[in-house]
């Protein structure tokens, strides 16, 4: 399309209500779209040149007010802030701009859109990731990312707080008796009664099936932790009727307490864990402190670290190592977000690994090129960059994502480009190794670098 045939369709556009867009000079509207008065609600008010800023709730000017500042040749990336209406009703939006010569001076062209639907969905998504889909608790997840953050207040404060770890007694007779819906009504008043025995603060989440954990953030002392486990054991000791039958369950709690109990979340978990037994073994319907012997910290409630084994081998001595050492970094982020060490301490490890794995990405380009691979190698390279910068996004939200999606991720990461991108590419270099030391070989060359290629493609067969 001819440059003014594009203007004037993009003119049309914004005529037929179709683009949000304006030109804002000195933070002023000099002109905007019907659709974008239609946003802010000033079809019927528009007079003068209005300051953009005032169509913005306070706490978003300052940030937004630097990207309305005239300096050629800028752009301005996507930047959120929620709008005011000429209502005064609110909605979530998002700006993008760049600085532009245009009639009149220059000026800061901008498109608004509103993302209030799209936020409310992310929002959703985000709870229902976090939330126990039957009784409407937290979940695992949600669960350990609130344990890290009272390791690390705890740990910067040096004050203490209390695991409980909770198991139904006689869940599962009623179960099998009664069959599931009733067991998952059952479970729906269980969650209502612990959480109505615990305090504001407190975190009582499902964990699965019925078990039940709680984070009390404000225990300083086991009797603290006492008062509530009282409550919850004699919450549960009350009989529930679910669709006119009586169904008596009880409740062994298992209390841990930080840092006597343990100094990182394995730990803590593992000796509630173990406590909560001896509740069950002393007969139910009570609760139990951690003991002093060391409790199994194997189970399935440790965050999902990366598990290294043969079948990720490429075959390619140097990868495979390589692969190692980015799997051992990723489970040292996983250590460093269960123990709850602070954010400088996570993005330093996060540091290490993206240092490790542009290195070794750099080896294997170099590998690939020696071996002469041609267009497979390109490939490759074109999906390091890839895989780096999705690794570099990460580290942003290192803090704010769950625990165990981060660490899902990154094994996903690491694994995906084990099995995608490296193992037939491992395949292709151990063919042309095998095909290099079964040809007449060549005469020997001279000057920095000679026997680069064979030794390199040697490297990926050495038998």
């Amino acid at each position: 399309m001819q440059p003014d045939l594009a203007a004037a369709a993009l003119a049309g556009l914004a005529d037929r209500r179709v683009l949000a867009v304006a030109v804002v000079r000195g933070g002023r509207i000099a002109w905007a779209s019907p659709a974008l008065l239609a946003m802010f609600g000033l079809d019927g008010d528009w007079a003068g040149e209005p300051q953009l800023l005032d169509l913005v709730l306070p706490g978003d000017r300052e940030a937004l007010a630097g990207a309305l500042e005239i300096r050629p040749g800028t752009e301005v990336g996507p930047r959120s802030f929620t709008g005011l209406r000429a209502d005064g009703s609110q909605f979530d939006a998002e700006l993008i701009g760049c600085t532009l010569e245009l009639p009149g001076g220059a000026g800061v062209a901008i498109a608004v859109s509103d993302v209030t639907v799209q936020r409310r969905a992310q929002a959703q998504l985000s709870y229902l990731a976090l939330r126990d889909p039957l009784t409407e608790l937290p979940n695992r997840a949600l669960f350990f990312d609130r344990l890290r953050q009272a390791l690390v207040g705890a740990r910067r404060h040096g004050s203490s707080f209390a695991v409980l770890v909770s198991d139904l007694d006689g869940f599962k007779l009623i179960n099998d008796r009664y069959g599931h819906e009733t067991g998952d009504a059952l479970l729906q008043v269980a969650a209502k009664r612990l959480r109505a025995a615990t305090r504001e603060g407190d975190t009582v989440a499902r964990i699965g099936g019925d078990e039940f954990s709680a984070l009390l953030a404000r225990a300083a002392t086991p009797e603290d932790a006492a008062i509530v486990a009282r409550r919850m054991v004699q919450a549960l000791d009350q009989p529930i009727v679910i669709a006119g039958q009586p169904c008596q369950v009880g409740i062994s709690i298992g209390i841990a307490l930080y840092p006597a109990g343990g100094k990182d979340m394995d730990v803590l978990v593992a000796h509630a864990d173990a406590a909560m037994y001896a509740a069950k073994r002393a007969g139910g319907r009570c609760y139990k402190f951690a003991g002093e012997r060391d409790a199994d910290i194997s189970g399935p409630l440790r965050l999902p670290f990366f598990e290294w084994s043969e079948a990720h081998s490429v075959g390619v001595p140097l990868m495979d190592e390589q692969h190692k050492e980015l799997a051992g970094l990723i489970n040292r982020i996983g250590e460093d977000l269960k123990a709850g060490h602070d954010a400088e301490r996570l993005h330093e490890s996060f540091a290490r690994l993206l240092a490790a794995a542009r290195a070794h990405f750099a080896d294997e380009d170099q590998l690939m090129a020696s071996a002469g691979l041609g267009a497979p190698a390109e490939r490759h390279k074109q999906e390091h960059r890839r895989l780096l910068e999705e690794l570099e996004s990460q580290a942003d939200a290192l803090e704010g994502r769950s625990m165990s999606l981060t660490m899902r991720y990154l094994n996903f990461w690491l694994l995906h480009h084990i099995e995608t991108t490296d193992k037939p590419h491992a395949r292709l270099l151990i063919e042309r190794s095998n095909a290099a030391a079964t040809a007449t070989p060549p005469p020997p060359a001279s000057g920095a670098g000679a026997g680069t290629t064979a030794s390199a493609l040697h490297a990926t067969n050495p038998g």
